[in-house]
């Protein structure tokens, strides 16, 4: 076994959980006061925990709260379930929650227009005077629809009602995370992802591509 950072964090948690250690290093102040005052929620929250961490450490994963995740280096990439029908050979590194974002240019409202003024001239006639019609204005409007993103050995599959892909990682042109998600290039294509891991996904695609056992 290779120790990595994630057994470092099962032991705190094993040794200091009850006293609230490791819930202050996920920055959870106030679940780390009530550890402290509860002598780890009765030993009961401490006993949860200590599996979760010792899980985590497993499959190469740290639970770090609000800190973005990381893999250790040399680490095995985490192995975790997921609604992607799996082929031969193939198994998920990463399965998460994402939103599709697609951008529209549509109308957004009118300007410069007037209704002018009915003049009637007969029983049943009228003249329309002084009508102008409004300038459409167009701006740029984002459609958002929530998915589920999962990571193999072979695949980037993105399943949701709409934006939905399924492409080989042999495909994939180009990988960008940003600070709130990640677009995934496909010859002319981008699929841009908002997510909560940007930066953890981009590792695990990164270890996938490089690693032989991967490929």
């Amino acid at each position: 076994m290779v120790w990595t950072a994630a057994w470092t964090d099962f032991v705190i948690c094993l040794l200091f959980g009850w006293l609230g250690v490791h819930k202050f290093r996920e920055k959870k102040i106030g679940m780390g006061i009530l550890y402290l005052c509860t002598f780890g929620l009765f030993c009961i929250g401490w006993f949860v925990d200590c599996i979760r961490y010792l899980l985590a450490a497993i499959h190469g994963e740290r639970i770090q709260g609000n800190r973005p995740m990381q893999i250790s280096a040399g680490a095995p990439l985490p192995v975790v379930p997921s609604n992607v029908m799996l082929a031969n050979g193939e198994v998920c590194h990463y399965c998460g929650p994402a939103t599709f974002v697609k951008t529209k240019n549509v109308v957004v409202g009118y300007s410069g227009g007037s209704r002018g003024t009915s003049v009637r001239i007969a029983k049943g006639m009228s003249v329309h005077l002084g009508a102008r019609k409004a300038a459409p204005i167009r701006g740029d409007v984002q459609e958002r629809t929530q998915g589920v993103l999962s990571i193999t050995n072979k695949r980037v599959v993105f399943s949701a009602n709409k934006g939905a892909f399924d492409k080989k990682i042999s495909a994939l042109s180009a990988v960008t995370p940003y600070q709130n998600g990640i677009a995934f290039q496909f010859g002319d294509q981008q699929y841009p992802l908002e997510t909560r891991q940007p930066e953890y996904i981009y590792q695990i695609l990164a270890r996938v591509v490089n690693s032989s056992e991967d490929i």
